[in-house]
């Protein structure tokens, strides 16, 4: 399949080792012990619907957190997203058992939001989001470059996920 030839490739990159660090870090401090950890990627802002369909709004989840909550009641939630509104919508919902990074976030498109100028940084927030759901022990995502990202780097997540 495409994801494993992926896989393949991917096996060929090493991670800097301030980027491995960032993610085992955030991974031993926030979720390593709250096991099982269901993965969100939350497209808001910057989904094209003449490429990969239109914007999954966060309740469009809802029905299928609750099925893997119902069958993991302790599991955590792990909500990678370019939008504060997404998140807020989770953590109302779902409260203490949603953990996120502390990434660049805008209503706008991120990317392309003048206000928030460390491009590196932007890249950044996405490289870890995306690694942190590739160790997730299931996966949520509309299309999208990121979630596949995390299932190639991780194609154990080719069985664990749900478009």
């Amino acid at each position: 399949s495409m994801r494993l030839r992926a896989h393949g490739l991917l096996k060929h990159v090493s991670l800097k080792p301030h980027v491995q660090d960032a993610v085992d870090d955030f991974w031993r401090r926030e979720l390593a012990a709250r096991w099982p950890v269901l993965g969100l990627h939350v497209r808001g802002t910057d989904k094209d619907p003449a490429i990969g369909g239109s914007i999954v709004p966060p309740r469009s989840y809802a029905p299928h957190i609750d099925s893997y909550l119902a069958s993991h009641p302790n599991a955590t939630l792990f909500v990678a997203t370019d939008s504060p509104a997404a998140l807020q919508w989770m953590r109302q919902r779902y409260g203490a058992r949603v953990v996120a990074r502390e990434a660049l976030r805008s209503e706008g498109n991120a990317f392309l939001d003048t206000r928030l100028r460390d491009n590196y940084r932007k890249g950044l927030d996405v490289l870890l989001d995306a690694l942190l759901l590739s160790r997730c022990d299931f996966l949520l995502k509309s299309s999208s470059a990121v979630g596949e990202f995390a299932i190639y780097w991780s194609p154990r997540l080719h069985e664990r996920s749900i478009d």
